[in-house]
């Protein structure tokens, strides 16, 4: 069976990849920017520190050369994935719509672990994401 990767988006564009940015940054800026509920700072700030936690920043996002590259996980990667739903809810309460990318393909991977493919886009492609 193929592999089906998923990636939690919202409309806006990431500077650096050039594509949608994903959910864990736009969290992230939410906080930063508003005054929100002390229930929902708590449901993101939980969020965001599991995620800093159990999900590794590769090393190879520090390079020039990778700095388009975005972040799948695999559809196996439950826990995380279930996570980004709680994330996704609250972002959807203040009006940011959130987007799921489904693709077999997210392209160049330059890095990989049991959760996440972090991928550079295929050159000549011109995908949604």
């Amino acid at each position: 069976m193929e592999q089906i990767y998923l990636r939690f988006v919202i409309l806006a564009n990431d500077p650096d990849s050039a594509r949608k940015t994903g959910l864990l940054i736009a969290a992230a800026e939410l906080l930063d920017r508003s005054e929100l509920p002390a229930e929902e700072q708590q449901v993101l700030r939980e969020a965001l520190a599991w995620f800093n936690k159990h999900l590794p920043v590769p090393s190879q996002l520090e390079y020039e050369e990778h700095r388009r590259a975005i972040s799948w996980f695999r559809s196996s990667a439950h826990e995380p994935i279930a996570r980004m739903w709680d994330v996704a809810r609250a972002l959807n309460n203040h009006g940011i719509l959130v987007e799921v990318l489904k693709t077999v393909d997210p392209g160049v991977e330059i890095y990989s672990d049991h959760w996440q493919v972090v991928a550079k886009p295929r050159r000549g492609t011109n995908l949604p994401w």
